[in-house]
């Protein structure tokens, strides 16, 4: 027995940790939580449950349940050495609770004989004693306007946490569509300048040939050009056949091309 105590010890939650939990297990749209729930508005507030989690379903009794949270044993102790304080609240409630991690009440006797207890050691609750079923008094005006401030204020906040995460998308989906576009963009980018660079490597190599800004300067018939070219690859590649037509109509071309390089200069009159 001491063994386990001294493991559930070891266990280190918080407060944030304890109401995590508890927005797990007692979640809509079975139960309905709120936080810090005073037994009144205004200066008639004089005492705070950290919980109130009302039971939505009839066949669970509809019942609403108190809450405190003790995270130390110290907190523990001055809340059980005046029970009273709770009743500000308790007493509207069909039943209350104290929620620890483990080990935080090491005496059951200390426990009011109504209040029930549940540990929550990280990964799952238990319940180490039942509340009891009390007969609460009818909720007043005050104790209503609690409730609703904190019924308000949760809904408020879902609205805004569901506004903040809608941004958060909206931003996240721009984000996407900028990376699309620039991919695009860059792509396109990268197929232009590869053609570009393959017809600079085809202008260099037919400079390499006939000389520095030859593509520039010629005034070339390129149809002419590529059927003379045309004309003595086949030439090369057929081999057999009437080689004085084929050459003759390679020399035709040839006298074309050079023509159009080197075109012969008109004369001028004759000099007197």
């Amino acid at each position: 027995m001491t063994d386990l105590l001294t493991e559930k010890k070891k266990v280190k939650l918080t407060a944030s940790d304890i109401r995590v939990a508890m927005s797990k297990r007692w979640a809509t749209a079975e139960y309905a939580i709120m936080w810090e729930v005073a037994n009144a508005t205004g200066a008639s507030a004089r005492r705070y449950a950290d919980a109130v989690i009302m039971s939505l379903w009839p066949s669970r009794g509809l019942e609403l349940h108190g809450v405190e949270i003790k995270i130390s044993r110290s907190d523990w102790k001055r809340e059980a050495a005046d029970p009273a304080k709770a009743e500000a609240v308790a007493g509207f409630c069909d039943r209350w609770w104290i929620h620890t991690p483990p080990g935080i009440v090491d005496d059951l006797s200390a426990l009011p004989p109504a209040w029930g207890l549940r540990e929550y050691d990280g990964r799952q609750w238990t319940t180490i004693r039942e509340a009891a079923k009390n007969d609460p008094r009818p909720i007043d005006r005050p104790f209503l306007a609690a409730l609703l401030r904190r019924a308000d204020g949760s809904m408020r906040a879902m609205i805004e946490d569901a506004q903040r995460e809608g941004r958060k998308a909206l931003e996240e989906e721009r984000q996407k569509q900028n990376e699309r576009y620039q991919a695009n963009v860059e792509a396109e980018a990268s197929r232009r300048t590869a053609h570009l660079e393959r017809a600079a490597k085809k202008i260099e190599a037919f400079e390499a040939a006939f000389g520095e800004g030859s593509a520039a300067s010629w005034a070339i018939d390129h149809a002419r050009l590529g059927r003379a070219a045309l004309a003595l690859h086949q030439c090369e590649e057929r081999g057999m056949g009437k080689l004085s037509d084929r050459l003759r109509k390679a020399a035709d071309e040839i006298d074309a091309i050079v023509g159009m390089i080197d075109p012969p200069k008109e004369e001028g009159p004759p000099c007197v």
